[in-house]
């Protein structure tokens, strides 16, 4: 008897299979944070300074905000645990998150507390290291529910650059790649994964680097400042949300580097570390007024299109007779802008949307979020007025 040959059944090509949802069947659901208006619960932020700005020291104290149920900034958080990757400073983080808990948490430190740290295995490809990081925050996640009765709620890899052993930092395919590997472990796992990064020579340039490391954020917080390399001396700290998914961005406040005696050493010399304390005026009054800006009469889809093509399009610029600034030139934004809005009516016509366009550019430079020049006649560039 002859055999019959049986053949799979023909799977669909997903070229040929295409899922479209109509928008205003549902309403849409209230974004979720980490911290209030600031940071999303789930996803990836980068938090990103320029050298010896006190990115570390705002790390510290945002994770120990989360785990010990404190506002941060004057603004509330999702408590939970924190897991700390120490590509680099490994030494240095027990004393900081020591001298912070005695001096400004003053808990009288009493035991441990759910705030992991770990290093990442020297040696290992990108891609097995983000296999790496999953399994560690696995671990995380189970430790944070069996010994503390909490969720983990974020992830800090400190730096960027020293984990994932970047080598060019300028290369966008690797950078997008590795924020998309990150979001997807943030998101699956329902934690925050935030990277510290670095910012270029100039404040104004942002992340150092490919632009898409700004383009794959949810958010970005940025610290301001730093010291000057020659005297040593300190200047004035501040922080900022500069880039937000869900809201408006614009200065948080500003903050100074306090120092705690955590012991002496053999010879009787005092043993020191820093942590931070943000400046009077600081907090949720400064947070509802980055809020008032997006219900200003600046529409939230000129927000959007703005800092996304400023994140993945912005080039530096000498201004003539002024500074060097990251800017974008305007029809970039404008493009993103038509592509977003939308006013319930699909037969509005295209000029409706370029005076709505004019609307909202005109209405940021009133209230001083952006600035501009123009190149030529028909050529305009804008900028953020916070840089």
């Amino acid at each position: 008897m002859a055999k019959i040959a049986i053949f799979p059944a023909p799977q669909p090509n997903p070229i040929n299979t295409v899922s479209l949802r109509a928008i205003g069947a549902t309403t849409p659901e209230p974004p979720k944070w980490l911290v209030k208006r600031m940071l999303p619960l789930s996803g990836i932020a980068l938090l990103s300074g320029q050298y010896a700005a006190g990115k570390t020291f705002v790390g510290v104290d945002l994770s120990l905000s989360l785990v010990f149920g404190r506002d941060f900034l004057g603004t509330r958080v999702r408590s939970g645990g924190v897991l700390w990757i120490a590509a680099e400073g490994a030494g240095e983080i027990d004393s900081r998150v020591e001298a912070a808990r005695a001096g400004k948490i003053q808990d009288g430190h009493a035991g441990q507390i759910p705030f992991f740290v770990t290093e990442p295995p020297a040696g290992l490809s990108q891609h097995n290291i983000i296999t790496w990081l999953e399994h560690a925050v696995a671990e995380a996640s189970w430790e944070c529910t069996d010994k503390f009765g909490t969720d983990l709620r974020l992830v800090v890899i400190d730096t960027l650059a020293a984990c994932f052993n970047i080598i060019d930092e300028n290369d966008n395919a690797e950078a997008a790649r590795l924020m998309k590997d990150l979001a997807r472990v943030g998101n699956a796992s329902d934690v925050l994964v935030m990277p510290i990064a670095h910012h270029g020579k100039n404040a104004e340039t942002g992340v150092r680097g490919a632009s898409a490391y700004g383009a794959g954020a949810d958010a970005i917080l940025s610290v301001l400042g730093g010291t000057d390399h020659l005297s040593g001396k300190a200047g004035r700290r501040s922080v900022a949300l500069t880039k937000s998914r869900r809201g408006g961005t614009g200065p948080l406040g500003s903050f100074e580097v306090k120092s705690y005696v955590l012991g002496f050493d053999e010879d009787g010399d005092q043993m020191t570390a820093g942590y931070i304390e943000f400046s009077e005026g600081t907090g949720e009054a400064t947070a509802q007024a980055v809020v008032a800006k997006v219900k200003s009469k600046v529409p939230r889809e000129f927000l959007e299109a703005f800092n996304e093509t400023l994140a993945s399009f912005g080039k530096d610029y000498k201004i003539p007779e002024g500074p060097t600034v990251k800017a974008v030139i305007v029809t970039e934004v404008r493009n993103n802008f038509m592509r977003r809005y939308i006013t319930g009516n699909p037969e509005t016509k295209t000029s409706a949307k370029y005076k709505a366009f004019s609307r909202a550019i005109e209405a940021a430079k009133n209230e001083a979020m952006i600035a501009g020049t123009s190149l030529s006649q028909t050529v305009e560039l804008i900028w953020s007025a916070h840089d």
